[in-house]
């Protein structure tokens, strides 16, 4: 319930906006705002997760906000007016990473397996809501879609409300907790910020103008954006249920060099092949979750439970400002020179976090 609104805007706002005349650079801020805000507020949330043990409320109000944003979508007409709400809902979803991988990880030893499995459950969200709103944007107006995203919202409150207390709460450790500027003195903790930002500008500048690439420049249909999308994250939630029990077995390090060089292969590849079908198909392949779930289980094996919420939220900030960048330098070449072009930089990109991960990113963990 908590991610699906945010596939709406992922998949479908972009084309949308375009529609409504708004530039390249206009619609990365639809990712862009939310990203500094989770840049800023991410760690916030999770170092308030560490000090009370308990997500229930922010969780409901996260959700809550985001229905009364789609609430809003069907009356408003300028493009920056939806980057406005849009970024108002972001101050509160930039809680839901940090809270959710530490409530996961609070509850099992096997960090890969749990990330894994957390972010399986998110990945069905987004799926859900795109498969959904792909069929309403293709035959219907498109504020049945914002209907769909305000529906998200306010059934989230209700599975919120209805879940027992312990299942959103985290124990409070005795442990000593080390703070925010003791976990960013640490070499790998910086190391994995930072190939993690590469890694999410190369991943983001292209693929969060995709669907426009696909129905702009491809001429494809916007059920097929709504399909590709929902095969996105559908084949994402079972890659993450496959990588998380792989970085616990094999290593988070293997796993997050696979993932950047992956990018780099799907990047090299759609730059010369345009073929619908084929272009759509490369798109799906679920390269995310290879950087998403190592990341995550890198970080916590650098934090004890007394400092995970904040460690997570440290990453995501970090993974959030690599996903906003992307974005603004991309919507910069895109209305500079050509959209395709963007593929070159996030190939390049891609190819720069591979080599920075080998080089400098060191694992801690055993293997299980």
């Amino acid at each position: 319930m908590a991610f699906g609104p945010t596939g709406i805007i992922w998949a479908f706002l972009p084309i949308q906006l375009r529609s409504l005349g708004a530039s390249f650079s206009l619609i990365s801020l639809v990712s862009f705002l939310p990203a500094i805000e989770t840049i800023v507020l991410s760690p916030v949330w999770g170092g308030f997760l560490d000090r009370t043990g308990r997500g229930t409320r922010i969780l409901a109000l996260s959700v809550l906000v985001q229905g009364v944003g789609f609430t809003l979508f069907p009356f408003l007409r300028d493009p920056a007016q939806f980057v406005f709400v849009i970024a108002l809902m972001g101050l509160f979803s930039s809680s839901f990473i940090p809270i959710f991988a530490a409530l996961a990880t609070d509850k099992s030893a096997q960090y890969g397996r749990a990330i894994g499995e957390f972010w399986t459950a998110a990945s069905l969200g987004y799926a859900s809501a795109t498969l959904i709103g792909g069929v309403l944007f293709q035959f219907l107006d498109p504020v049945y879609l914002y209907v769909l995203g305000a529906l998200y919202g306010y059934i989230g409150i209700l599975v919120v409300s209805f879940l027992a207390k312990q299942g959103l709460t985290i124990a409070r450790s005795s442990i000593r907790p080390e703070g925010y500027w003791s976990l960013l003195k640490q070499r790998n903790v910086l190391i994995l910020c930072g190939v993690s930002i590469l890694a999410l500008i190369s991943s983001s500048s292209f693929n969060s103008f995709f669907t426009i690439y696909l129905v702009d420049s491809l001429s494809g249909s916007r059920l097929m954006a709504g399909l590709a999308a929902t095969a996105t994250t559908v084949f994402g939630a079972i890659a993450f249920r496959i990588v998380g029990p792989l970085d616990d077995r094999i290593g988070r390090k293997p796993m997050f060099l696979v993932g950047a060089v992956g990018y780099a292969i799907y990047f090299a590849t759609i730059y010369f092949v345009t073929n619908t079908i084929v272009v759509t198909i490369l798109w799906t392949l679920p390269i995310y979750p290879l950087i998403q779930a190592s990341a995550a289980a890198l970080m916590s094996d650098s934090t004890s439970i007394a400092d995970r919420g904040k460690g997570l939220g440290i990453l995501e900030s970090a993974i959030s400002l690599g996903g906003g960048l992307g974005p603004l330098i991309g919507g910069v070449i895109a209305d500079a020179t050509r959209l395709q072009s963007v593929i070159l930089f996030a190939l390049a990109a891609a190819l720069s976090s591979a080599a920075l991960s080998q080089l400098f990113l060191r694992e801690r963990t055993q293997r299980q």
